[in-house]
């Protein structure tokens, strides 16, 4: 295979043919025309195997500057020992496992021996570059109110989901904000993507925006207004979901204009059988009878009347009463989005499952391996190659 590559290369590149050396060449930074010195060798890793190829070298003494128009032409960079190719294997191998792992992966399916630090400096530093374009992207879209990448809408009902999941970084532990932009087509999420950073919510919120205007967010519908004027736009609209963490909220006000904002069932559920076990006791029958019903009534009925319901029942403990009041709040605050029977009825999702399970194989399987400790810049890199890889996005920026 290195040698079929080698026969193919020489055939195909000019400037490896008899007579193909012009006599000068062009210096490509300062343009001044420099006879070649000489015939170099060149060792490169590729998807065949190594290659070794002798090709045409120039230098440039004005500028200081060494190059070969064969390297031009195959588009491989200065000093690198690594094909595209395989700097596409080792990326890829590199978000998807460890790089011990990736490193015994690759010679065990390809042949090819890469090191493991290799291998990660690879991952990283596409990582960086995929990530400084994801926060270009970001601010862009708050700049421009438009897509700043090709459009790749979501099919059916645009659906928004966001979640926390602890990382063990150097520092210590810190939440990364994972957030999921996908369509629902007859009760089922469809082409999901995904983008994962450690950052605050402010921060997060324009690179989960930019995902979603990518995926249709900023869509026009529609006009509202007279027919004389300045009508306005209507945009297309978000469904929001998620744990009812108050950041979620205030990120999809910040950034999303027309939505509907969904707090997961099963967590409003938690909440309840925490009540459920302070009032009556901690897995007694009464409990779990009272849990029952009360998670009927709010899916049945919504939190409206399960507040009802909670007004009337009484605190057997100040503890107990105290948790009642925080719940009733909670319960409170969170009405609008609490109302499942609309929801069901017009075919919304109601669970916010497909992020958390999206936590556990895009983040926890990759970032919470035995031992690893992620400095701020090498688990950013990580996390933004993994967030494309499982998105079936590009890894180019």
């Amino acid at each position: 295979m290195p040698d079929l590559l080698g026969a193919v290369l020489q055939a195909s590149t000019s400037s490896l043919q008899p007579g193909g050396v012009g006599r000068t060449q062009a210096c490509p930074t300062c343009g001044e025309r420099i006879p070649v010195v000489g015939w170099r060798p060149r060792t490169l890793t590729t998807v065949c195997g190594a290659l070794r190829v002798e090709r045409p070298w120039y230098h440039c003494r004005s500028c200081q500057h060494g190059w070969s128009p064969a390297d031009l032409t195959w588009e491989v960079a200065p000093r690198a020992r690594i094909s595209a190719g395989v700097a596409d294997w080792l990326i890829d191998l590199g978000g998807s496992t460890s790089f011990v792992d990736a490193q015994r992966e690759l010679g065990k399916l390809s042949g090819l021996q890469v090191s493991a630090e290799t291998i990660r400096q690879y991952t990283e530093e596409r990582g960086t570059v995929l990530d400084m374009a994801e926060g270009a992207a970001a601010q862009s879209v708050l700049r421009t109110q438009e897509a700043a990448a090709p459009l790749d809408p979501a099919p059916g009902t645009l659906v928004v989901e966001t979640d926390g999941v602890m990382v063990r970084y150097r520092s210590g532990w810190h939440e990364v904000k994972l957030g999921l932009v996908g369509g629902q087509v007859e009760g089922k999420l469809q082409n999901l993507s995904y983008v994962a950073a450690r950052q605050p919510a402010e921060a997060f919120g324009p690179r989960l925006l930019a995902e979603a205007a990518r995926r249709g967010a900023l869509e026009i519908v529609g006009w509202d207004g007279p027919l004389t004027g300045t009508p306005l736009a209507q945009l297309r609209s978000v469904v929001v979901l998620g744990d009812g963490a108050h950041w979620i909220w205030e990120l999809a006000a910040d950034h999303f204009g027309e939505r509907i904002e969904i707090v997961d069932f099963y967590h409003a559920t938690q909440h309840v059988w925490t009540l459920a076990h302070a009032l009556f006791g901690e897995g007694t029958f009464f409990a779990a009878r009272w849990a029952d019903f009360a998670i009927l009534m709010l899916a049945e009925e919504g939190a409206g009347a399960l507040l009802a319901l909670l007004d009337a029942t009484a605190a057997p403990s100040p503890t107990a009463a105290t948790l009642l009041q925080r719940e009733r709040q909670y319960f409170r605050t969170n009405q609008a989005r609490m109302d499942y029977p609309t929801f069901r009825h017009r075919g919304l999702p109601l669970g916010s499952g497909a992020v958390e399970s999206a936590g556990r194989h895009l983040v926890q399987l990759r970032m919470k391996r035995a031992g690893a400790r992620w400095s701020d810049e090498g688990g950013q890199a990580v996390l933004t190659v993994r967030s494309r890889l499982i998105s079936k996005r590009s890894l180019v920026a």
